[in-house]
């Protein structure tokens, strides 16, 4: 099998992450270390999650470079450093993810998500019954990336016509935060971003959906799964880059760049995907999603989700790498462990 791009696949027996890895947040720190959050799943975790979303525990893993990874052991079950919570009336007391880890206030902000037991009233047959499809945004704090505490509830409901509000991606502007999120709509057919705004974090108003300048490009035409806003690394771009899982009229994943002023209007950085699933064989040829985009010393690493099915539990799936070595957004290549330094 190809494993070109693969950084982290599932961990050894009995760890928190020995079933599935994804999800990756990655900071690459000023003081020479990489800082990777993940979710995960190990083969025990509770059945009554739903089994695809990128949802499980928390996990954290260690760099020198961003391509070699060590797995962290933090205070939760198993070595993860956020488990679902304790209290069984809490929103995320069933499964826990996240999209999001930012540095603000000399603190570690996670904005996650999770589920309970409510059984989804999604009008989309396939996902009729299911347990934890209901999930809400939250927000963890932490001063050294291992111990996370919770900061109240879910940051705000789930709109009326949208089956969750999940998969939260936040960025101080200078005045305020301000959150994406995604809210599919009610029959699963279209995932819609939508944003909502805070001055602290907590109290959020929301502000609709975002916009496509020219319209959506058919990569992303039936929406935006999940996405990374950052400050735009790019030369002579528009202020925010934002980097995303599309899906186009089939559904199909593909990630996409887009820039904005405002984090309100967006328009398309690149005519197409910017990152395909890899050949067949390959351990991602069936689907590539949830990224992250590190820009570094001239280079961008792009780490994503991939996976040789949705629902087969023996395929192969992990945690993969791309870069581009010029820094641009056409020349990302996946990286062997032995091909960077």
């Amino acid at each position: 099998m190809n494993t070109a791009g693969l950084v982290l696949a599932p961990g050894p027996a009995g760890r928190c992450d020995d079933f599935r890895v994804g999800g990756a947040v990655v900071h690459a720190g000023a003081d020479s270390q990489w800082r990777m959050w993940y979710y995960c799943r190990d083969r025990a975790f509770d059945r009554d999650a739903p089994p695809t979303l990128g949802s499980g525990r928390v996990a954290l893993a260690t760099s020198h470079d961003g391509v070699h990874w060590q797995r962290v052991d933090g205070p939760a079950t198993a070595g993860a450093v956020l488990d679902p919570n304790p209290d069984p009336a809490a929103f995320d007391s069933l499964h826990v993810g996240l999209t999001d880890v930012t540095r603000h206030d000399g603190a570690w902000w996670m904005w996650c998500f999770g589920g309970d037991r409510t059984v989804s009233t999604t009008e989309a047959p396939a996902f009729a019954g299911v347990k934890g499809l209901a999930m809400r945004s939250g927000l963890a704090r932490s001063t050294d990336g291992v111990q996370w505490t919770r900061v109240g509830g879910a940051l705000f409901d789930i709109d009326a016509d949208a089956v969750y509000a999940a998969w939260p991606n936040a960025v101080h502007d200078g005045a305020q935060w301000v959150l994406q999120y995604t809210a599919p709509s009610r029959d699963m057919k279209h995932a819609r971003t939508r944003i909502a705004v805070s001055a602290d974090g907590r109290t959020w108003t929301k502000r609709g959906d975002m916009i496509w300048a020219d319209g959506a490009p058919d990569h992303a035409i039936t929406g935006i799964i999940t996405r990374h806003v950052l400050a735009n690394p790019l030369q002579g771009g528009r202020r925010w880059l934002m980097v995303y899982t599309g899906t186009d009229a089939a559904h199909r994943r593909a990630i996409g760049a887009a820039e904005s002023d405002d984090l309100i209007t967006w328009h398309p950085a690149a005519p197409g995907p910017i990152f395909r699933i890899g050949a067949p064989g390959a351990w991602d040829d069936f689907g590539v999603a949830a990224t992250r985009l590190v820009p570094h010393q001239g280079k961008l690493y792009l780490y994503y989700y991939g996976f040789q099915s949705l629902g087969d539990e023996n395929k192969a799936r992990g945690i993969g790498l791309a870069v581009s070595a010029d820094g641009t957004l056409a020349n990302f290549e996946r990286a062997l462990a032995d091909s960077i330094e």
